[in-house]
């Protein structure tokens, strides 16, 4: 009696202790951290002429205000992508990725991220609103956006437009889609900086 009460508390202490195991292995796995990168091309030396430009403030929407990496599987459902993080907040990576390739177009005297001071000599204001960045069911990456370009000191709105874009990575990893993310950014980069005097 004695013998087979052991055996049932052996079984049950294994049962227990294989999915514990199981999921301590699971935790083991190491997160992967991704930032987009500029990558407009270098167009031209900025003139004596050229503006200061202030980027921002630029919005994003909640559901893509976090950590961790989220993408489509439908027009109604999201995913996050446990275990690919972003390195940094989001809308501060595609602020300073914004800088950095409006600076690329050759467009700007200097550049000043949101919030500035009267100091700065602001006298351009890019503001960026993102409605979708992310990867899409299909596999393509999607970046629709309100831009407006404004006098700072007038505060008058001279360019607003709508960006919608597609690009289409080459695989599904996430690094590729982050890639996909960069060059839709870049384009966008390119498409304000057509608009600056």
């Amino acid at each position: 009696m004695r013998q087979i009460t052991r055996k049932q508390i052996s079984k049950c202490v294994l049962l227990f202790a294989v999915p514990l195991l199981m999921a301590c292995a699971a935790q083991s796995v190491p997160d992967h951290y991704y930032l987009l990168s500029p990558s407009a091309p270098q167009i031209a030396d900025p003139s004596v002429q050229s503006p200061v430009v202030g980027i921002g403030p630029v919005t994003i929407p909640s559901h893509l205000d976090r950590s961790t990496i989220v993408s489509r599987s439908s027009a109604n459902r999201v995913v996050v992508n446990s275990g690919h993080r972003w390195a940094e907040p989001l809308d501060e990576n595609i602020n300073r990725v914004l800088m950095d390739n409006l600076d690329r177009t050759g467009k700007v005297s200097r550049l000043e991220a949101f919030p500035w001071t009267s100091r700065d000599g602001v006298e351009w204001q890019v503001v960026v609103d993102i409605d979708r960045f992310e990867r899409q069911a299909e596999g393509n990456v999607i970046l629709t956006a309100r831009w407006k370009l404004i006098r700072f000191e007038s505060g008058e709105i001279a360019h607003a437009a709508k960006y919608s874009k597609v690009s289409t990575p080459s695989d599904a990893s996430i690094e590729n889609t982050v890639m996909a993310m960069s060059t839709l950014l870049s384009d966008m980069s390119v498409e304000i900086a057509n608009h600056l005097p």
